[in-house]
């Protein structure tokens, strides 16, 4: 099965048309998602008729003579970009949280949303972006119940129950974005629309065996909603391979009026696919394959010291080193304060939509909790809790080499994604919150702390023997940049799989075969 960049490069030369990819898209999920649940809700009848208007105008455009027929040019190109676009005629899925496409289901895995038929009135920055690129979504993937839920590592619902994972159905897919990252792997799209507060991209690409790109913050517009989580999230992409990651940056970066943030360093003049292959030079690369705070599964330790070897027989300066400020979680105790304060703000912000307050009867246990708690979070404590993360972004990025190769800092951190390996369905959704909140922080100790500094970041599969389990799970490794340094991730991680592939891999469940 090739990729999404393989895919639009068909159907751009007339190899193939939208609506046989979206035809496709759709029967591979008839065939393989009643054993993963991945997309939870199904939009094919909008993405045939968008593949028709897609193919619709490539043959317009095809027909067009431009000296002749100037006029009626003027009118293909506007419909005519997309059927010639960066992802044209590719099928996706779009991630059912916060990802607004007007009149698409806004369920979010919430079941009183869902029993209101609520739908979106309007199109984000993402999903208009990826539209016109030429991309159709099929469906909405599975993530935790309005992005928390009783995990919000785990795309597990009340209303859809278990997603589970391609490669050992027993075991989860993590989240927040596993169901992207279950219909990728498994075969139904090439590439979906991911999002990431706290590890959501990189923690299901890792346990799905997928490239998961954290961008930079700013790098991405969440227009037109404004920051989330205090400017710790951000949109992006789950996909098999470097260059569809960096294709999908190309196709969601850019600014849109109004936005917050801006990022640190600008894209590159070419774009991010033309950094895929290039040589990244001799890079200063820190590791760290444990971390002070938490026990790190061996094999996700043994996974990350793979790596450093690899990097270091392509010729990069590797050692061990962590940044001081690593070293503790204390960040976290602010961090979740403005999770529960924004989760808070969220359900407010439907009161209007569902005709009252919410109850506890309307949302999963962990999430009233949470909810609760953000209620009684003071605008004083939220302001110092801002004001200690902007201190702690300070503190963290100084390590890093503003320019690669320049400077007595580092280049690159590499630790494993993961703390744990996947756990088995239910294991992060079933038990009190205490427990809950323990199970999670051992999945999660290498992640956070980049939503707080806005650093990009990749989680890359080992396309070596490190690289899986004896239960056949993928296990992944971690790279991060300066600030606005995703150029320098991509060159990397583009080196690593041309050294040691991972592509080639199937989990037993997968449409393809």
């Amino acid at each position: 099965m090739s990729d999404a960049t393989a895919q639009a490069e068909q159907v751009r030369a007339g190899e193939t048309d939208a609506a046989t990819t979206v035809e496709d898209a759709i029967a591979r999920c008839e065939q393989v998602n009643p054993s993963i649940n991945a997309i939870v809700e199904r939009t094919y009848e909008s993405a045939r008729h968008r593949a028709a208007q897609l193919d619709a105008a490539r043959h317009r455009a095809a027909q067009l003579d431009a000296a002749r027929h100037r006029a009626a040019q003027l009118d293909a190109e506007s419909s005519g970009r997309a059927a010639g676009g960066l992802l044209a005629g590719v099928p996706t899925a779009l991630k059912d949280l916060f990802c607004p496409a007007e009149g698409e289901p806004g369920y979010q895995g919430n079941r009183r949303l869902a029993e209101l038929d609520y739908r979106y009135a309007e199109t984000g920055a993402v999903a208009r972006r990826l539209a016109e690129a030429g991309a159709i979504s099929i469906g909405h993937s599975h993530s935790p119940e309005l992005g928390g839920g009783q995990c919000p590592a785990a795309a597990e619902t009340a209303l859809y129950g278990p997603c589970r994972n391609p490669w050992n159905t027993d075991h989860t897919v993590l989240g927040s974005s596993g169901g992207a990252a279950a219909a990728v792997a498994a075969g139904i799209v090439r590439i979906a629309h991911a999002s990431d507060g706290g590890g959501s991209i990189r923690i299901p690409a890792s346990a799905n065996g997928l490239v998961g790109l954290k961008p930079s913050r700013g790098r991405i517009s969440s227009a037109p909603a404004g920051e989330g989580w205090g400017g710790g999230t951000t949109d992006g992409a789950v996909a098999l391979t470097v260059r569809d990651a960096a294709l999908a940056l190309d196709v969601l970066a850019g600014a849109e009026p109004g936005d917050p943030y801006a990022p640190a360093h600008p894209a590159p003049a070419a774009g991010y696919v033309a950094e895929v292959g290039q040589h990244p030079g001799q890079l200063h690369i820190g590791v760290s394959s444990t971390i002070p705070f938490e026990v790190t599964d061996p094999l996700c330790t043994q996974a990350a010291e793979a790596a450093a070897g690899l990097l270091d027989s392509l010729g990069h300066r590797v050692e061990q080193a962590l940044p001081e400020p690593m070293a503790s979680n204390d960040y976290m105790y602010d961090y979740v304060r403005i999770m529960r304060a924004s989760a808070t703000a969220t359900l407010r912000s439907y009161e209007s939509a569902l005709g009252r307050p919410w109850t506890e009867d309307d949302v999963e246990p962990v999430a009233w909790i949470n909810y609760q708690r953000g209620t009684k979070i003071s605008g004083a404590d939220l302001l110092a809790s801002r004001e200690r993360l902007h201190q702690f972004t300070r503190q963290i990025v100084q390590w890093w080499n503003a320019e690669p190769g320049q400077g007595d800092g580092f280049d690159l951190l590499l630790t494993p994604t993961l703390g744990v390996l996947p756990p088995r369905v239910g294991h992060l959704v079933e038990g009190d919150e205490r427990t809950l909140t323990k199970r999670l922080a051992k999945v999660t100790p290498y992640l956070p702390q980049f939503n707080v500094s806005g650093q990009p970041a990749i989680s890359v599969p080992l396309g070596t023997p490190e690289g899986m389990s004896p239960e056949g799970l993928p296990i992944g490794i971690q790279l991060v940049a300066a600030p606005g340094r995703e150029d320098v991730l991509l060159r990397v991680a583009a080196q690593m799989e041309q050294a040691a592939p991972w592509v080639h891999r199937r989990p037993p469940v997968h449409a393809a075969q």
